[in-house]
């Protein structure tokens, strides 16, 4: 069993960093993390031709994150291990366990559309918009 130094300022921390990431964090819409141990932050941005999500997940491998599209929801899953070691921690920080995200995609984005890559901690998520068919007039051959 580790000790650590008593300090009383600590649960005060704790508090206020959730509070803060879960209450003061701009979210969006529709937006799940329904049965996280924690949540990675996650930057949504948008241009002329795709919506990025970048997903904040250092000290995972890749192939502890898995992505899932299903019933029009887009859904990050993963894992953070603790290593196990017989250093004496003072503090502990990082959150670790599993996480889950989910999305509700834009009604302009294909699921075929979406791509992803992986690199120095970061997971970005390319979702490619698709011209609307309603938008544009189509012509109807008479046979």
């Amino acid at each position: 069993m580790r000790l650590e130094k008593w300090n009383p300022f600590r649960d005060l921390d704790d508090i206020f960093h959730n509070y803060q990431r879960s209450f003061l964090t701009p979210s969006l819409s529709r937006e799940s993390m329904v049965g996280s141990e924690w949540v990675p932050a996650v930057d949504i941005v948008e241009d002329d031709k795709e919506y990025q999500l970048k997903v904040e997940i250092p000290e995972i491998p890749r192939e502890a994150v898995k992505l899932q599209i299903n019933h029009g929801m887009l859904t990050i899953t993963g894992e953070r291990k603790m290593e196990k070691s017989d250093e004496k921690h003072h503090r502990i920080e990082r959150y670790y366990g599993s996480f889950s995200r989910s999305f509700t995609l834009p009604d302009d984005v294909k699921a075929e559309n979406i791509s992803a890559n992986f690199s120095n901690g970061m997971l970005y998520v390319h979702m490619m918009k698709s011209t609307p068919t309603g938008d544009k007039p189509l012509e109807i051959e008479i046979h």
